[in-house]
């Protein structure tokens, strides 16, 4: 899948993405640990590592669980929404037709 260079995060922000390419998902796979084996946390981890930069302030790939949480602390709630929609626009359901499933619930809370 091919990922536009900049979104809007939805709260006034701007991020620039980049593609995680194998070498930088196989440090992603390490950092994570145990949590690998999570689909959910892979998933989530993955959205964080695709921003490179919020408002054109460049931003490291995270090669932690920690940097990985830290960089999805400063994406927020909001900006994480708008990185779902890009990353997985096959989710992009709501509650109220029923066709959420229990891992994208998941993701939101």
């Amino acid at each position: 899948m091919m990922l536009p260079s900049e979104i809007d995060s939805g709260d006034g922000r701007c991020f620039a993405l980049r593609e995680v390419n194998p070498g930088d998902m196989l440090d992603l796979i390490e950092a994570a640990g145990s949590a690998a084996s999570s689909s959910a946390w892979m998933r989530y981890a993955l959205m964080i590592s695709s921003v490179n930069a919020i408002d054109g302030k460049p931003i490291m790939m995270p090669t932690t669980k920690q940097a990985v949480r830290e960089l999805g602390r400063k994406i927020g709630n909001i900006g994480m929404e708008a990185l779902a929609r890009i990353h997985y626009p096959e989710d992009d359901r709501t509650e109220e037709d029923g066709t959420i499933d229990a891992e994208t619930q998941a993701l939101k809370n």
